[in-house]
């Protein structure tokens, strides 16, 4: 994978400096450049970042082709957009990093040794999953296969349209219960199901005050 920042072009190992911020990516040599933020600090640096909540200043309750093609802005709330996350991961083997924080400024965390997801023909299904570690506890796991819904795409398998009925858009699936995560529900400081809340945080369904989804291409 070619990374660029500014005009000059250089391989991802050597952009991990200390310096986070936006970057230009071609995934292919051929292919169009990408304009992403990369987190340089956080568990040994290199994030490509591709969610990121922490005052509920952009809505996040929003269409199929808005989450397809990404949202916000780099430097503040955004959505990187599943087609760019499909493109990256689906060249070379990545890893993911979920960090979360609740409205006292406890931190946890949660990382799976591999993840991909497909294209938008296979509905960006959570293609593949790795092994988890961390301390917010393993939500994700279960849901390998998983198609990716929104508000107005219903692509989970059950009666319940649940990124409606819990204004969230996610790779839901309720045979057995609809959000066990919901990290682009509503940024709220409550017990509420369309919260924005990752459960085994707390065992609740607590509102997060910030959210931070990020992928890094393994080694």
């Amino acid at each position: 994978m070619v990374y660029q920042k500014e005009i000059q072009t250089q391989s991802f190992t050597n952009v991990r400096s200390k310096i986070s911020g936006t970057y230009l990516i071609r995934v292919k040599n051929d292919s169009e450049l990408i304009e992403v933020y990369c987190e340089q600090k956080s568990f040994g640096g290199g994030w490509i970042v591709f969610q990121y909540r922490y005052d509920g200043s952009l809505d996040f309750y929003r269409e199929w082709n808005e989450f397809r093609d990404g949202f916000g802005d780099l430097n503040k709330e955004f959505w990187l957009g599943l087609e760019k996350v499909h493109q990256i991961t689906s060249g070379r083997k990545h890893e993911l990093v979920v960090e979360l924080k609740d409205f006292n400024g406890r931190f946890k965390y949660a990382r799976f040794d591999s993840f991909e997801i497909g294209s938008e023909s296979e509905q960006y299904n959570l293609k593949d999953i790795g092994e988890y570690s961390g301390t917010a506890g393993d939500n994700m796991s279960p849901l390998k296969g998983v198609k990716f819904s929104t508000k107005v795409r219903d692509n989970n398998v059950g009666p319940v349209h649940c990124a409606q009925q819990y204004e969230g858009a996610w790779w839901h699936c309720n045979i057995w219960f609809c959000v066990e995560e919901n990290l682009n529900g509503r940024y709220m400081n409550a017990v509420d199901l369309k919260s924005m809340h990752w459960r085994h945080f707390n065992e609740m369904f607590q509102g997060l005050s910030y959210s931070r989804l990020m992928i890094r291409e393994k080694e």
